[in-house]
């Protein structure tokens, strides 16, 4: 019975760390660069954060297609699967 527990926990632990993850940011800057297309995501904000707590904004820039660059606008939300 031990081991199927500790084998129980090994498989989740397997599993939850190998599937996709969406991270979604806001649309902060888009930009073209050597005909590649980009868009300077805000992934979080520390809203809360005091002037010297080493909080703020977390940027990502990610390539897209020309066709999302295209369609969104700086303000939407986009998400990257990983």
């Amino acid at each position: 019975m031990k081991h199927l527990i500790t084998f129980f926990l090994f498989s989740l632990f397997f599993f939850s760390c190998s599937g996709s993850i969406d991270n979604c940011g806001e649309i902060d800057r888009k930009y073209e660069k050597n005909g590649q297309y980009f868009f300077a995501l805000i992934m979080q904000e520390n809203k809360n954060s005091k002037d010297n707590d080493g909080g703020g904004r977390i940027y990502s820039d990610v390539t897209v297609s020309e066709k999302d660059y295209l369609s969104k606008k700086i303000g939407d939300q986009y998400c990257v699967e990983d």
